[in-house]
């Protein structure tokens, strides 16, 4: 059964890679051994199935590994982890296949363990601090890991988990280099959750109003190094128009040149020049970073931008202002671009209008990538320092995220994000350079204090001006940051 899945999702993901050209992959590790049972199917040439994980021979018996998650299907954070059956859904496919694989190949059951909160999931403290081995895996809330982190509750993947190779292409090197502080890292992600990808921020574009204005799809403006906040700036400037003529801007009724969200655009700005809010030291530690001359400039020229006509900026609607999503305003074709995490992209699949995808803009020309913030709800993974077996649990989760690198990221990836939902080819080219762009900051995730949530507090303020806001934090800031540093691992 499992042999026939694989052929199925390969089959389609070739297919695809056809249609498309070939996504480049990593050089394949030739020197790795690998004494697994399960080899790469014949029928594929993916260079994924020529890197191996080196895991031993073990029959676990029937264990039932057991994982707390967020009680949440949308976003569908269980369906990173589980699937119960194949229902011919590309990416639900993919997690039931590659759970059957580690399931088999280690004699090994997946016990769901829902958390009581379908969001900031904490749930597991308690029995932790109380010693009792009720779970082995906990995949919280991005932010939530490090509430688990900083009071010792998790094993440390750098010594503790003897099996996963954080070498090798599954894990996320970028999360990896910014979750490490005092040596210690206590949470990771890669391939074993197509969330983190999910949850990568990008931005839309209208191609029927890029057609009215008479303005060039924006490709080879990104291929080019051309795509900036200026040029990004003068499109959104270009178009707006008061549809009804009653005066006034309405985000139900009216034509903007930009829509973004609270918690999406005021938050990417910062991330596309390459800066960081908090950022490690040469001896290990972590320093302050958000006030440089450059972030106060990105953050000056992006409100004034937002606070324009042409611009619609969504609110909190957890806040209980009255908001139109603006999701909705770029669906029904009046607004000439977008910004979002590749997950709202799923969202737009009955949009009449034409659509492509491409990363956020660079801050400018000399960025050296189109960096793109990861949203602090992804899924992160924890292992409790409560862990009967560290050694099955980190066998567990190595086959689980380079099963998810062979299966469910090219199943979500190059299949179902691809081919289903965005509408030609260079949209896919753009995918590789947002995928290569993407930022973990620490600062984002956990110890920058009011600064981690800069962007959605001077959107929700009168007072924009970033340096007047930094100057007001700036000692709050540094002392938790500080305490948290002296602390962290210890």
């Amino acid at each position: 059964m499992k042999r026939l899945i694989s052929i199925l999702i390969l089959t389609a993901m070739l297919a695809g890679l056809a249609a498309c050209g070939d996504t480049p992959a990593e050089n394949p590790d030739t020197s790795a051994s690998d004494n697994s049972s399960t080899t790469a199917p014949e029928e594929t040439t993916d260079p994924r199935y020529s890197i191996r994980e080196e895991l031993p021979d073990k029959d676990y018996e029937g264990y039932t590994v057991r994982i707390l998650m967020r009680d949440s299907t949308s976003p569908d954070w269980i369906g990173d982890m589980f699937s119960d059956e194949e229902t011919g859904e590309v990416i639900g496919d993919a997690i039931y296949y590659r759970n059957q694989s580690v399931s088999e190949r280690f004699g090994v059951n997946f016990e769901l363990i829902k958390s009581s909160h379908n969001n900031y999931e904490t749930d597991g403290v308690s029995s932790i601090m109380a010693g009792e081995d009720a779970y082995d895996i906990i995949v919280p809330h991005a932010r939530a890991a490090f509430v688990y982190a900083e009071q010792g509750l998790c094993l440390d993947w750098n010594d503790n988990l003897p099996y996963v190779d954080l070498d090798k292409p599954w894990w996320d090197q970028d999360a990896r280099k910014s979750f490490e502080i005092n040596g210690k890292l206590f949470t990771m992600v890669g391939d074993i959750s197509y969330q983190a990808l999910a949850q990568t921020d990008c931005m839309l574009f209208n191609k029927n109003l890029f057609d009215k204005y008479n303005e060039e799809y924006l490709y080879q403006k990104v291929l080019d190094n051309e795509w900036t906040f200026d040029e990004f700036s003068r499109h959104a400037l270009i178009c707006s128009d008061d549809l009804n003529g009653d005066g006034k801007f309405e985000p139900d009724k009216d034509l903007y040149g930009y829509a973004t969200y609270i918690w999406v655009g005021p938050i990417q700005a910062l991330t596309s020049g390459g800066g960081r809010i908090v950022s490690a030291t040469s001896d290990g530690g972590l320093e302050l970073t958000i006030n440089s001359e450059r972030n106060i400039d990105i953050y000056d020229k992006y409100f004034k931008l937002v606070d324009t006509d042409n611009c619609y900026l969504e609110l909190n609607r957890d806040e209980g202002k009255s908001v139109l999503d603006r999701k909705k305003v770029f669906a029904e074709g009046r607004a000439l671009l977008m910004d979002g995490n590749l997950n709202d992209i799923s969202y737009l699949r009955d949009m009449k209008d034409d659509f492509g995808i491409v990363p956020w803009p660079k801050y400018d020309s000399s960025c050296e990538k189109y960096y793109t913030n990861v949203d602090s709800g992804t899924n992160l993974f924890i292992v409790p320092i409560t862990s009967s077996d560290a050694e099955r649990t980190s066998i567990v989760l190595e086959a689980l995220c380079a099963e998810g690198y062979r299966t469910v990221i090219p199943a979500y990836y190059e299949v179902a994000l691809q081919k289903k939902y965005t509408r030609d080819d260079l949209s896919v080219q753009m995918l590789d350079i947002i995928k290569e762009g993407r930022v973990f900051d620490i600062g984002y995730y956990y110890c920058g204090g009011t600064f981690g949530s800069a962007g959605y507090n001077l959107a929700n303020s009168t007072d924009r001006n970033f340096s007047s806001y930094y100057a007001q934090n700036e000692s709050t800031v540094k002392t938790e940051l500080q305490k948290k540093l002296d602390n962290y691992g210890k």
